[in-house]
């Protein structure tokens, strides 16, 4: 079985964001120089320049908020997912191409944060472990968006992921079946792309 990479289309038809917070602390591990911070509720999303229409997935590289119809979509299908607040703010400056406009009377939209971490097989992915800091705890690998292969032992059937070894990165990864129910119900701004396959037994 296939998996895929949930990514933005990158057109200009529909709105991006930057996520500007909220965020735990601002500090770097003094031994391995990483930062510490994670992102955390609520999500503050800053529209971008370039387009004024929300799609029913909005994106800030793999950070993604949704609308109400793609949130009671994926509950109500059992996705493996959480949805977080979100607090829309003011520009940090003004624009000159659309935007959404500020203060924010658009739909409501909702962080998308996958509650399911799967293990890749390293070897056969080829991702390989670039530090393992024994201060802060965190082990960082190689990314990759294909080429990836999940083992059958290490899936039981989810339909929403995202890849343990990918530490913080929010790329979030979907089955076959899960991206046949999401194209079947056209969300618009949603450019899944092939990223590896599930090895069955």
């Amino acid at each position: 079985m296939r998996f895929y990479l949930l990514d933005d289309p990158a057109t200009s038809e529909y709105a991006r964001f930057s996520h500007v917070g909220t965020w735990t602390d601002d500090r770097v591990c003094d031994a391995c120089g990483e930062p510490t911070s994670r992102l955390v509720e609520p999500l503050q999303v800053e529209w971008d320049e370039g387009a004024d229409r929300i799609g029913d997935f909005s994106w800030c590289g793999y950070h993604c908020v949704v609308l109400d119809t793609v949130k009671a979509f994926l509950e109500e299908n059992a996705f493996e997912a959480r949805f977080g607040r979100t607090e829309v703010i003011p520009p940090s400056e003004g624009a000159t191409r659309p935007r959404v406009p500020f203060p924010y009377h658009g739909p409501r939209i909702s962080w998308l944060i996958p509650t399911t971490r799967l293990k890749i097989d390293e070897k056969k992915s080829g991702v390989r472990l670039t530090s393992d800091c024994s201060k802060c705890r965190q082990r960082r690998y190689t990314f990759k968006r294909d080429g990836l292969v999940l083992s059958a032992e290490s899936w039981a059937g989810e339909k929403l992921f995202i890849i343990e070894q990918f530490g913080r990165s929010r790329a979030t990864f979907v089955t076959e079946r899960g991206l046949s129910m999401l194209e079947s119900a056209r969300f618009s701004n949603l450019a899944p792309r092939l990223a590896g396959r599930i090895e069955t037994v």
